[in-house]
């Protein structure tokens, strides 16, 4: 089970809890995850990198192993460091930790 890390922002009461650790979310949903949290800028480049790596199977009519494990690849390393994303993207909004 993975620890929170909270933030708060000056001045309001607002506070978000953000996991560390692995993300399941990020690895299965991706951009969509993303999305759902606000992170506008990764959920656009976590698309346009899938779509980079899926697309081209249907222009060169290959099999797809290689696209897909890159795909695999580049999923697991947004659950690696989406939680870091995420928190990071927070403090850049002027979120800070208690």
């Amino acid at each position: 089970m993975s620890e929170r890390i909270y933030l708060r922002r000056p001045g309001t009461d607002d506070t978000i809890g953000v996991a560390t650790g692995f993300s399941w979310g990020a690895l299965l949903l991706g951009p969509i995850w993303a999305a759902s949290r606000r992170m506008w800028f990764a959920a656009f480049a976590m698309l346009a990198v899938d779509l980079a790596l899926y697309l081209p199977t249907f222009w060169f009519d290959q099999s797809g192993i290689v696209g897909t494990v890159l795909s695999l690849l580049f999923g697991i390393a947004c659950g690696k460091y989406g939680n870091a994303w995420h928190r990071r993207t927070l403090e850049k909004h002027g979120y800070v930790m208690l």
